[in-house]
């Protein structure tokens, strides 16, 4: 059982578990299946014992346009 960072793109990092449980931390601090920052974010995350849902993964693209809604890019 293991946080997992993958560089996704050029300025953004997905963080899951190894293990299909979910993760907590991040801001707004809570539990995510997986999390996708800013490379520079500096965001942290535990593993929780709650299994991730199955379901369909987002993409990228996804993640980058919840981010600029956000404001973050």
């Amino acid at each position: 059982m293991a946080i997992v960072q993958e560089q996704i793109s050029d300025k953004l990092i997905k963080t899951y578990s190894d293990s299909g449980f979910k993760i907590h931390g991040g801001n707004p601090e809570a539990d995510y299946d997986a999390a996708v920052d800013p490379i520079d974010a500096g965001r942290t995350y535990v593993e929780t014992t709650i299994p991730v849902e199955d379901g369909e993964e987002a993409t990228v693209e996804d993640y980058e346009q919840a981010l600029k809604e956000l404001g973050v890019m």
